[in-house]
């Protein structure tokens, strides 16, 4: 466990403003695409008629389909 701790501490000595600058894009894309959801899906079900499963339906496939192309970007 120690040997996997230190592996870890070395990472951040060695690339600290990487790992930093990783998080931080991770944390405002997600906070975008989270309260854009969150403001407006309601509304969208509401205006397609859309039930819970199918809103989540939509919105994995959205996901998975996001993820899948950014190799490709």
């Amino acid at each position: 466990m120690k040997k996997s701790l230190a592996a870890y501490r070395q990472l951040f000595v060695i690339n600290g403003r990487l790992v930093a600058f990783s998080f931080l894009m991770t944390f405002y894309s997600s906070f975008g695409q989270t309260y854009f959801i969150g403001v407006f899906g309601p509304q969208i079900q509401a205006e397609f008629d859309l039930s819970h499963t199918l809103w989540g339906s939509i919105y994995l496939a959205g996901t998975l389909a996001s993820a899948l192309l950014m190799p490709f970007t």
